[in-house]
């Protein structure tokens, strides 16, 4: 199988789509491609993406965009290990998840804390950072606890989806503070940041 993935390692998508590779065993290249300032895309990437935004991946010839689409296509392409539970309500709990990072959890936690600090040298985060990023880490603690099946107990894609964006926001202390709040989602996230997964795909910019 001839897997190209396109982005910088750097970016928390891009992240979850190479743990998602490399959780099914699967070989691939990366090839550099980074939209954000400073950065360069190849040549002919707006037909790769119309976006021009990153991650985006060729398979044996077939390309596709956004990372939803993507590590889904990967679960179902490769058989081992399964990323979606096989249970109706588990599945849709999974998906819940993968939408609550999407919708609630990235902007306050990579935008709104990490990038700030990290990259916009040592700015505070925002009271509204702080407390949307309050409130996601909340809802997620209830599902540790609640809905384990989601992406705590067993890997689902949805963990490759919280994974990356627990590392940026632990990078740095307001991050790291926040998390500390959650006593269940500290437990889990301390027992899988060090995967050899995890350290394989860190980017120098975050600790984890």
């Amino acid at each position: 199988m001839n897997i190209k993935l396109y982005g910088t390692p750097d970016s928390v998508y891009v992240r979850i789509v190479r743990l998602v590779l490399l959780a099914k065993g699967a070989r691939f290249a990366m090839v550099e491609a980074d939209p954000f300032e400073g950065g360069s895309l190849p040549f002919d990437y707006n037909q790769r993406h119309p976006f021009k935004k990153i991650p985006a991946i060729e398979i044996d010839g077939f390309r596709l965009y956004e990372t939803d689409a993507i590590v889904h296509y990967i679960d179902a392409l490769i058989d081992h290990p399964k990323l979606i539970p096989s249970s109706a309500s588990d599945a849709a709990l999974m998906r819940q998840l993968m939408r609550i990072v999407d919708a609630y959890a990235y902007r306050p936690l990579v935008w709104g804390l990490y990038v700030p600090i990290y990259w916009r040298d040592g700015l505070a985060p925002t009271d509204e950072a702080i407390a949307q990023s309050r409130q996601v880490l909340g809802v997620i603690e209830g599902i540790i606890e609640n809905s384990p099946a989601a992406g705590f107990a067993t890997p689902t894609l949805a963990t490759f989806y919280m994974l990356s964006v627990l590392a940026a926001a632990d990078t740095v202390d307001p991050g790291t503070a926040l998390i500390d709040e959650k006593p269940r989602l500290r437990e889990w996230w301390d027992s899988m940041r060090v995967s050899d997964d995890m350290v394989k795909t860190r980017p120098n910019c975050m600790k984890y």
